[in-house]
């Protein structure tokens, strides 16, 4: 009985061993689509438009987890990220003009991630130039310092941070019957300035960097074939975590600042603002919750800036590298880092002009980049019996269709506004 009882307790703390051994880039790679971008759409949206936006929250989870699980299946399949797999089966053309246009669109997202960083430091008083440069310090040298664990530890405690932002709307003491009913009962405000809003829901969630990063970060944990479902697993739980957190986001801001006519621009208007309706403690969780964003974001994004250009061209790249091994990798995640913090700091800068074009630009990008990742999951000789079958192949290229609609919908509206 007594050795039944010690081989349960073993299997069980092998398993432990196992799921922990594989879960990671999946609710990392959700919770930092929570960046200070996304942060700010989703309170603009809830400021703007109360709760008519959640029900496409909820149709976003599942394109979320579409993309995020074929991205980790080919990852771990392949053992290669996916600009190396782009690099070596289509031609040179296709994979440079994929690399810059991910580059400059994830450039301009950690640009929004310092402008994060910055509003917090104006709303405490704190001058910007230390907060943002201190805070772009911590990052790069908890990144260059750290071990791949010791990096992961760090990011999926961020991650839980995100509880603030499920604090700051219950605090708001919304209606959850309405909130609820929001979720599945779809509504529309027939306005452009709602389509826009829309499409900028889906654009600051499923995101160009987020499909390089989670596909690399599982093909460097070398997760085993027979650990797929694990991966599966942590990849829904980033996704529902996601898009929690974001109906929370939209619900505080929604029964505060939308049933009172209160205007916002961005996620440090939010704080501000709620404060009168919500207590000072909301305000706090929200600036707080914003600088936790902004901070995994600027590093997460980074990264999967790193890994993407390194992949493209055959360098070594691994967050679990020396400098002197990865070279390549961390040089790039610095200039990424220190460039974008520092423009931040620049007066008058087109701030909203750069990060409204970087949101066109993952938009256009988006559905180049899975007709890529759907055509590799469809090779037999890479992926074996984990190849896409004919249900998951409909539902990824109406996603790709979706997301063109919505590409010509947002050009569209830009052109004529």
């Amino acid at each position: 009985m007594t050795t039944e009882v010690t081989k349960k307790k073993s299997n069980l703390w092998k398993k432990i061993l196992l799921i922990s051994a594989v879960v990671g880039p999946g609710i990392i790679a959700g919770a930092a689509d929570n960046d200070a971008g996304g942060i700010a759409t989703y309170s603009v949206a809830g400021a703007q438009f109360g709760y008519h936006l959640v029900w496409i929250l909820f149709l976003i989870s599942f394109v979320l987890y579409l993309t995020q699980e074929m991205g980790a299946r080919l990852g771990i399949i392949s053992g290669k990220g996916l600009a190396a797999l782009i690099r070596e089966n289509f031609p040179f053309k296709a994979t440079f003009l994929i690399i810059v246009l991910s580059f400059i669109a994830n450039w301009a997202n950690i640009l929004a991630e310092f402008a994060g960083v910055k509003s917090v430091a104006n709303i405490y008083g704190i001058p910007p130039w230390l907060f943002v440069l201190s805070s772009a310090a911590l990052i790069s040298w908890l990144v260059i310092s750290g071990n791949f664990k010791n990096i992961q530890r760090v990011f999926l405690t961020s991650s839980i941070l995100y509880l603030a932002y499920v604090v700051a709307g219950f605090m708001s003491h919304p209606d959850w019957s309405a909130a609820v009913r929001s979720i599945v009962v779809p509504s529309w405000v027939p306005t452009q300035s709602f389509l826009f809003m829309a499409i900028a829901l889906i654009g600051t969630t499923v995101t160009i960097w987020g499909q390089f990063f989670i596909q690399s970060y599982f093909a460097e944990k070398n997760v085993r074939t027979e650990d797929l479902n694990y991966a599966r697993a942590d990849v829904f739980v980033g996704t529902f975590w996601t898009n929690f957190v974001a109906f929370f986001i939209i619900v505080a801001t929604a029964c505060t600042l939308y049933v009172n006519h209160i205007t916002i621009n961005d996620a440090a208007d939010a704080a501000i603002a709620l404060e009168p309706f919500a207590g000072t403690l909301a305000k706090h969780l929200f600036a707080w919750g914003l600088y936790n964003a902004a901070m995994l974001g600027a590093g997460v994004v980074t990264i999967s800036t790193a890994y993407t250009i390194t992949e493209a061209f055959g360098w070594e790249g691994k967050v679990n590298a020396g400098f002197k091994e990865s070279s390549a990798f961390y040089k790039i995640f610095l200039f990424c880092i220190f460039s974008t913090a520092l423009v931040v700091l620049i007066p008058n800068f087109p701030l909203v002009t750069v990060l409204v074009a970087s949101q066109a630009l993952n938009t256009f990008v988006l559905p180049v980049l899975f007709y890529f990742l759907i055509k590799l999951l469809n090779r037999s000789d890479l992926m074996g019996k984990h190849k896409n079958g004919k249900v998951l192949n409909f539902f990824a290229w109406f996603t790709v269709a979706a997301l063109s609609i919505l590409n010509i919908s947002y050009f569209v509206f830009m052109v004529t506004h």
